[in-house]
């Protein structure tokens, strides 16, 4: 029994020598962290960016030189024709002959007969129009002739009175001619009709669909297919009202366009319009540009548009890294970092294009913490435009 309270008091001992080697170890770690802590401050890097006082910043600055600048913008429309013409008779009649090029796709030349209508019809319609025409034309001179005979009567028996209208039969001749003239107009209807059994277009087109066939009965009025004038093809893309004052383009202005597959080469056209509203969903603005002779593109495709303004004088052109804000940069001047407004009038991946102003001792172009803008400021390199006056340090 004794042995045994022995041996507990012995295991009692090195568990509480074992806990106080323990809380020694701590109090160590602890210690040599703040001291550390201390070594670091004392003989420590500051780190890039900050001066050693711990008050001031360092940054990179830029010194731009005033120049000429045309501003550029690439936007994205789409081809599409003014309108399309539906192939509609204005005669009906059977079809008797339909063209091979009335196919989609196909292209055909102005003039170029594209079905025809049964013609007999309409010129036998035209024969009976025509010999109405030589009856009341019979049928006035006759009349005239009459009322020259009466008129030469009165005159023996009335030689110094004029003959009266009866006498003369006026009302007769007249009434006649009414005739001849409504019996012309029909002939010229019964002419038309029968030149509209040929169906055509007066201007170069391109087919769309097409359900005209051999034998159908085609009724007048009524829509079998639709074509496009090649002439009328253009694009219309959408551009922000910001970005059209800032390039001030106008209708006439160059611009130069590239399809989405680039299976043509690029080509020169000219804006013939700027939209007059803005599209309600998108806010931008229509600028419709006539595709020129000889393009391929068909409706449909997808068209790079590439913009150019006219060229400003006088524009610092920075690198990107200078914008604090979208309308904003960072300046130094006597040490201390100001907040200055800028006019963009263009801006690449790179680059963003403003009008000129005052960068007192330059522009800065590292990244300026927010914290430190009420600090003194170091200028720790000094990067200058080609031809830019004053030195780089």
């Amino acid at each position: 029994m004794k042995r045994v309270v022995e041996a507990f008091h012995v295991a009692k001992g090195s568990e509480k020598a074992i806990g106080l080697v323990q809380v020694a170890l701590v109090i160590a770690v602890v210690v040599g962290t703040i001291a550390i802590t201390k070594i670091i401050r004392l003989t420590g890097d500051n780190g890039p960016g900050y001066s050693s006082t711990q008050a001031g910043l360092v940054v990179d600055v830029f010194l731009p030189k005033a120049a000429s600048h045309t501003p550029r913008l690439e936007i994205t429309g789409e081809v599409s024709a003014r309108a399309g013409v539906a192939l509609t008779p204005q005669v009906g009649g059977r079809v008797v002959s339909v063209s091979p090029k009335l196919e989609p796709g196909a292209l055909v030349e102005a003039g170029e007969v594209l079905f025809t209508i049964e013609p007999r019809d309409y010129e036998l319609a035209l024969e009976q129009a025509e010999a109405e025409v030589a009856a009341a034309e019979s049928d006035l001179l006759q009349t005239r002739a009459n009322a020259d005979n009466f008129i030469r009567d009165w005159k023996r028996v009335f030689p110094d009175k004029p003959a009266p209208a009866l006498v003369a039969k006026e009302p007769q001749v007249q009434a006649l001619e009414a005739r001849l003239k409504a019996a012309k107009a029909a002939a010229e209807r019964a002419k038309l009709n029968l030149a509209r059994t040929r169906f055509s277009v007066d201007y170069p087109a391109r087919i769309v669909a097409s359900s005209v066939e051999r034998g159908q009965l085609a009724a007048a009025g009524v829509s079998y297919g639709s074509l496009y004038a090649t002439d009328s093809l253009r694009i219309t893309a959408g551009i922000a009202p910001k970005d059209l004052a800032r390039l001030q383009l106008d209708v006439g202005d160059k611009v130069r366009i590239s399809d989405e597959f680039g299976a043509s080469e690029d080509a020169v056209a000219s804006i013939t319009q700027l939209g007059g509203v803005l599209d309600s969903r998108t806010r931008l603005q229509d600028v419709i540009i006539a595709l020129p002779e000889g393009h391929t593109l068909v409706p449909g495709t997808f068209a790079t548009v590439e913009l150019s303004g006219h060229a400003q004088d006088n524009i610092y052109k920075l690198p990107i890294s200078a914008l604090a804000t979208a309308t904003s940069v960072w300046r130094v001047k006597n040490t201390k970092l100001e907040d200055i407004a800028v006019d963009v009038v263009d801006i690449d991946n790179d680059h963003v294009y403003v009008r000129a102003f005052d960068v007192a001792d330059g522009v800065v172009i590292s990244e300026v913490p927010t914290s430190f803008v009420a600090r003194s400021v170091t200028i720790r390199k000094a990067i200058r435009a080609e031809g830019a006056s004053g030195d780089a340090s």
